[in-house]
């Protein structure tokens, strides 16, 4: 009976661990994928999908998530594609020609991303809805100023009209980022549709024929996302290619460096040597001063 007993006991107490560790099991953490809308040079649009997820108070990008992305409605014939997130957690899809047809119509529209579960994360889903927008550059001068005039266009039907309060950036476009053209890092539309922005970078590098590249652009905007549109203009200084290859330079090679480093190293050198051979010397000179005073000692 007492053997029995302790049977009973044992398998209790299994069977209250086992149901501890299911119900101490941590939930699974939340996955948040981002969409954005993108539009360069008037063209056809691709999608970016951005999964994180927020891990001890920070957001931690979340790699080798699968997402699907939809235009209108989440439904098979509504497909864009599907990607897979990089190891920065970011991917990147482009409109399909499938879609063209659909696309024309709108004026008005809303991308729908959707994750694929898997053992760390559970399916979400997230969307945004944007209006059709376009964006213009224009070249002014008067009065001996130059100036970039920007203008933005939405789709209401089958027209394009221009609207206002648009925060856009107008930026010369640079190897390592890009710099403003004016003294503002942004400019808002007016009734017109148009941003004009002052070009107060005069002498800016430009390429061999003095080409510089202006982009104006909306960044994350709520209501049409991120379009933007590049223009070249003559308005640099024109990049003179100087050959120094026979020229006695600091990153030449060894029988082209500059005389002045020749004439540092060899100063460098003699005084160096001139110094530990002054210095042999005086121990010479205090050995005989030695031997001489004190020569028992010697």
């Amino acid at each position: 009976m007492k053997l029995q007993n302790n049977y009973k006991l044992f398998f209790i107490l299994i069977t209250a661990f086992y149901c501890n560790s299911i119900w101490a099991e941590e939930p699974k953490p939340k996955l948040l994928v981002d969409v954005g809308y993108h539009l360069d040079n008037n063209t056809f649009p691709f999608v970016s999908i951005f999964t994180k997820s927020k891990i001890e108070k920070k957001f931690i990008a979340v790699p080798n998530i699968s997402v699907k992305v939809y235009l209108g409605q989440e439904a098979d014939a509504n497909l864009l594609g599907t990607v897979i997130t990089n190891k920065y957690g970011k991917g990147m899809i482009s409109f399909p020609v499938s879609v063209n047809t659909l696309w024309d119509t709108l004026s008005q529209f809303k991308l729908i991303a959707t994750s694929v579960a898997g053992k760390k994360y559970e399916s979400v889903s997230n969307e945004v809805s944007l209006t059709k927008a376009k964006i213009y550059i224009d070249t002014l001068w008067a009065d001996g100023v130059r100036s970039i005039a920007v203008t933005i266009k939405i789709k209401s039907g089958n027209e394009w009209k221009p609207v206002k309060d648009v925060e856009t950036k107008i930026v010369i476009k640079r190897s390592v980022g890009n710099l403003s053209i004016g003294d503002k890092e942004t400019y808002t539309t007016d009734s017109t549709g148009k941003a004009t922005a002052e070009f107060t970078k005069v002498g800016m590098p430009g390429d061999a024929g003095g080409n510089i590249i202006i982009v104006g652009k909306t960044e994350d905007n709520e209501l049409y996302g991120n379009i933007s549109l590049e223009r070249k203009v003559k308005w640099g200084t024109p990049l003179v290619n100087v050959n120094t290859f026979d020229q006695r330079t600091l990153f030449a090679t060894r029988d082209k460096a500059p005389l002045w480093l020749l004439f540092l190293a060899g100063f460098i050198f003699i005084t160096v040597w001139a110094v530990i051979i002054y210095l042999f010397l005086q121990i010479i000179k205090i050995r005989k001063a030695g031997m001489e005073n004190w020569p028992d000692i010697a």
